[in-house]
């Protein structure tokens, strides 16, 4: 156990007043130290974000939302909101990481059932997203930023706003829940379904993000008009930091790709929009 996951077991003990047990180490996202223990009866998600992050805050306000999800979703036991050492407690969704041999067009067809689910949540009363165009000078930015007023504002619905592969949880070839709420948005439904098509292609299979789209639409019973738009923005928001996801994809187990290979597979995807 390292130094960060001691301590992050030891605040959440005394946050909840009972001893933990660590178990295991959860390696799919890198802004937070996320260990699974045990008090004795139950399996808890500890999840210890950096000092001064407000995730913990963000999260346990989501908490009473997503209850409508049921077992998909991390439900609340105690959250430590504290500056100094934000820190939150939930109960554990069954699943793992996706196995590294899984298909990309299982994981599209699974991935686009539970969004259409979670898409029929009110999302309104949250931030919203996206709250401004993205910012740099690199081509595809500049065409978001002029892409902006085009985008469809009106829908409100609950947006998980990091919806990649690496956030869903497994066993085998099914999506059993959807982790990592601390960046839940009130927005347009294209947001997600841009930013999950966008994890399938760096995966390597724009096939599959051509089936998560389909699937989506089928479900939804109805096509999502401006997806292009939003495809668009999305490869904005990726581009000036795409190879700095490796660690992410590394942590799922995808270690067959590279900083190298996330970028070409981006741009590849760029120049068809």
């Amino acid at each position: 156990m390292t130094e960060a996951q001691l301590r992050a077991m030891r605040s959440a003990s005394s946050l909840l007043g009972r001893e933990l047990t660590f178990l295991e180490e959860f390696t799919g996202g890198q802004h937070a130290t996320t260990i699974l223990t045990t008090d004795g009866e139950n399996e808890l998600v500890v999840r210890a974000f950096p000092a001064h992050h407000d995730a913990a805050v963000r999260e346990a306000e989501i908490s009473e939302r997503l209850s409508a999800l049921g077992v998909w979703v991390p439900h609340l036991v105690a959250a430590s909101t504290e500056l100094e050492n934000p820190l939150i407690v939930t109960s554990r969704v069954v699943g793992s990481t996706p196995p590294p041999g899984l298909s990309p067009m299982t994981m599209a067809t699974e991935m686009a059932a539970a969004l259409v689910h979670i898409h029929e949540i009110d999302g309104t009363g949250l931030r919203p997203t996206p709250a401004e165009p993205p910012r740099g000078h690199a081509p595809i930015i500049k065409r978001a930023q002029r892409e902006w007023d085009r985008l469809g504002m009106n829908e409100a619905v609950l947006t998980h706003s990091d919806f990649w592969c690496g956030n869903a949880l497994w066993e085998g070839a099914r999506l059993t829940g959807v982790v990592d709420w601390s960046g839940a948005r009130c927005g347009p439904p294209g947001v997600d379904v841009a930013w999950c098509r966008q994890d399938l292609v760096l995966l390597g299979s724009p096939e599959a993000a051509e089936l998560f789209l389909a699937e989506y639409e089928r479900l939804l019973g109805r096509p999502i008009s401006d997806i292009n738009a939003w495809d668009v923005q999305a490869a904005a928001r990726a581009h000036d930091r795409v190879e700095t996801w490796l660690p992410n994809y590394h942590g799922i187990g995808r270690t067959d790709i590279t900083a190298k290979l996330l970028r070409e597979r981006l741009d590849a995807w760029n120049a068809t929009l």
